[in-house]
């Protein structure tokens, strides 16, 4: 897990490479920005790094013009003055802290460096790792940076050091020098800055870093170092010469310099070297190791089976092919197949609209009335069960109506003489009576409705309420002859 993790960084590193950079201010008058306004005549510097806009205006930009005895610095005059020599060590602002001591131009300062003074071509040829090395502890103010152990202690520069040394602050006079300045990210490669020294309209104003009585310029216009092995100042840089790049005021030269940039190959060719080495060599990778493992797995297959159980195998192989050509299907599409058969017809249930049901019929079965059976639970005994006895038949009214009907047809018969009665029922039936039965049987007797008529009841039976009525049927009692 480690090993992939170390891969995925490594190749994130490359994708990342060049493009990243110090986090550095922003050009314009938005927060954590600057803004020059350059001109010979007078310079303005806005900043917001400090937290609020504060401007130093009545700047004066100090030129040189060449002189055989050396260069004559005056302000508002001359071209650009040359600081080269080895870039030791650089820092980069994106605010400043005014508790810490920073005011007037510091707050305009975006990059701060010191420069080992040197011709370029000395600098070029300097062995890394055998040149100069600064323990940078703190660089708070531009000018004075806090320096410890290293091959050289900056705040311990003199008249008695070895070496000369330039630290600069640097301002950048257009947007384009603001960008390129990225590149002093670099340290331990030659740097020529192209710039102008800073001083007041009138000398009251002049200030530590200013323009100073002991700057002195060589007969190329390039920066002399004096007594003290150390010069300090303010630039105003118009352009930044470094090994095969150069970052310029409009960024129109030919080796102009751009973050992200990667030296010999280019942006463009990087992307490619990438894209071609990168996902190529993946993917070769890919197909060798697949190869290899498909290898070394037919070896130990041979080794398991041997000679004769790998041509078995083949021609399982060749039979599959086969049988799958003339139409034939594996288990597993078979399988497939039925779950795909068994989902359609899910399917087509789910879809197909619900069938109503059937309303309930009334069913009579004679004074059983098989709805009450089912609904009632409780309240339906048999009249005629023993008491504490459970029984499964509900007696519904129909039912017991039906009883009393019965009871009251009955009682006609009878209150008739015994002999009378016997008589009718020792009677045979006549031809008409013979042949009505079957018909009888098969027709529901029919119940004419009659004048209901008032009779004697039982004692013991309860009286029918007034509301029903009584249906007799209707009989022939006028025959009493065998």
């Amino acid at each position: 897990m480690r090993r992939d993790t170390l891969a995925i960084c490594l190749i994130a590193s490359m994708l990342l490479a060049g493009c990243l950079g110090p986090s550095s201010a922003d050009w314009g008058t938005g927060a954590g920005a600057v803004d020059v306004d350059f001109s010979m005549e007078g310079t303005t510097v806005k900043s917001t790094l400090s937290g609020e806009a504060r401007t130093v205006s009545d700047l004066l930009p100090v030129g040189c013009t060449p002189g055989s005895d050396g260069g004559s610095l005056e302000a508002g005059v001359g071209e650009a003055i040359t600081f080269t020599g080895y870039l030791a060590a650089s820092q980069f602002y994106d605010a400043h802290d005014s508790i810490m001591g920073a005011r007037g131009l510091d707050l305009g300062v975006t990059t701060a460096v010191a420069i080992q003074s040197m011709s370029f071509e000395q600098a070029a040829s300097v062995v890394d790792g055998e040149g100069a090395r600064i323990d940078v502890k703190q660089w708070s103010l531009p000018l004075q940076p806090d320096t410890g152990a290293g091959s050289v202690d900056i705040d311990e520069v003199d008249s008695e050091s070895d070496t000369d040394w330039f630290v600069l602050g640097l301002i950048p006079t257009t947007e384009n020098v603001l960008k390129g300045m990225k590149a002093l990210n670099e340290w331990h490669q030659p740097v020529v800055v192209h710039g102008y020294l800073v001083t007041g309209s009138n000398s009251s104003q002049s200030q530590y870093g200013y323009q100073a009585t002991w700057h002195k310029a060589n007969s190329d216009c390039s920066m002399a170092v004096g007594t003290s092995n150390k010069e300090d100042a303010y630039v105003l840089v118009k352009q930044i010469s470094l090994d095969g790049a150069t970052v310029s005021s409009n960024g129109e030269a030919d080796d102009e310099w751009v973050q992200g940039d990667v030296p010999i190959l280019g942006r463009s060719g990087f992307i490619l070297f990438f894209l071609a080495g990168g996902f190529g060599g993946a993917v070769g990778l890919f197909v060798v190791s697949k190869q290899m493992m498909l290898k070394t797995a037919g070896k130990s297959m041979r080794t398991l089976i041997g000679d004769e159980g790998m041509k078995k195998a083949a021609s399982v192989k060749t039979d599959a092919k086969a049988a799958k050509k003339a139409g034939m299907e594996s288990p597993e599409e078979r399988q497939r197949r039925i779950d795909r058969e068994r989902k359609a017809k899910e399917t087509k249930k789910e879809k197909a609209p619900p069938k109503k049901e059937a309303k309930s019929e009334d069913v009579n079965l004679g004074g059983f009335d098989l709805d009450s059976v089912l609904a009632s639970t409780s309240s339906g005994r048999s009249a005629s069960a023993p008491t504490g006895r459970k029984s499964s038949v509900v007696v519904t009214e129909a039912a017991e109506e039906m009883d009393r009907m019965n009871a009251q047809q009955e009682a006609p018969t009878s209150s008739l003489p015994a002999s009378m009665t016997q008589q009718r029922r020792s009677a045979p039936p006549t031809s008409a009576q013979t042949e009505a039965a079957p018909e009888q049987e098969t027709k529901k007797p029919q119940v004419r409705r009659r004048k209901a008529v008032k009779k004697a009841k039982p004692a013991e039976e309860a009286p029918a309420p007034a509301s029903r009525q009584t249906y007799e049927e209707d009989e022939d009692f006028s025959d009493f002859s065998f």
